[in-house]
């Protein structure tokens, strides 16, 4: 039996991270600020990002990419040159700052703000694409159930940030009722919900005795493509 892959890439750079910007233990209280006070290089971006589209047009593969909107303005051309190869655009943020607080969960900014910098990002990145953004993704995977709220009253039809791990939970929910499997989520919460007018595709895990992420940046990095394997075999 043949199985089916959704491709992702979280386009940021690595000043993004919340060491250097836009978290409460933060070198840089945000990105503006990065910019202002650092004299080094700082384009570690724009060859890589060309070597994933050149290997995606290899394979045929047409994936989403969830852009940090402030690349738009210090990569001139280069989300651009995602929508001229056929990718669909979708929104990781104004600047990947954390919403909520890494260790508490609990509120960094009010869904009033958070609705103001998402839209901005939202309207910056349709103004390149020309089509409705309509995903989004999290920045850091720290998402909590009055962001979907939100990000539904903006338009968004789906989200992609809840990752159920034994490692770590990053979100104000217990996934208890989360698996890998697309679902409708409750209002106000991450739980599974009937049906709505939204949908939450969550990140896929591989199950031994312990639930671990088998996408995302550092899980990737450490453990590399045998865990991927590992759990598309488990799937198919």
């Amino acid at each position: 039996m043949k199985g089916s892959l959704s491709v992702t890439v979280d386009l940021e750079d690595w000043y993004h991270i919340p060491s250097v910007c836009g978290s409460p233990y933060a070198v840089y209280r945000d990105v503006n600020e990065f910019f202002k006070n650092w004299k080094g290089d700082y384009d570690f971006l724009t060859e890589p990002t060309k070597k994933v589209l050149d290997l995606l047009d290899e394979f045929h593969v047409t994936a989403t990419f969830f852009v940090v909107a402030d690349i738009v303005e210090h990569y001139p051309g280069l989300i651009e040159s995602i929508v001229e190869r056929g990718h669909e655009l979708a929104c990781h943020g104004l600047s990947h700052a954390c919403k909520i607080d890494p260790e508490t969960k609990k509120r960094l900014m009010s869904s009033d703000e958070f609705e103001q910098r998402t839209l901005l990002a939202k309207r910056v990145l349709e103004k390149i694409s020309r089509e409705r953004i309509v995903g989004y993704r999290v920045p850091n995977a720290l998402v909590g159930g009055w962001m979907l709220d939100s990000l539904e009253r903006l338009g968004f039809k789906y989200d992609c940030s809840v990752s159920v791990n034994s490692l770590y939970n990053k979100t104000d929910s217990a996934l208890s009722t989360v698996s890998s499997m697309p679902y409708y989520p409750v209002e106000h919460g991450l739980e599974v919900g009937t049906d709505r007018n939204f949908i939450e595709f969550p990140w896929p895990y591989y199950q031994n005795v312990l639930k671990v992420p088998s996408c995302g940046g550092p899980i990737l990095r450490f453990l590399g493509a045998p865990l991927v394997s590992s759990q598309s075999s488990s799937v198919g």
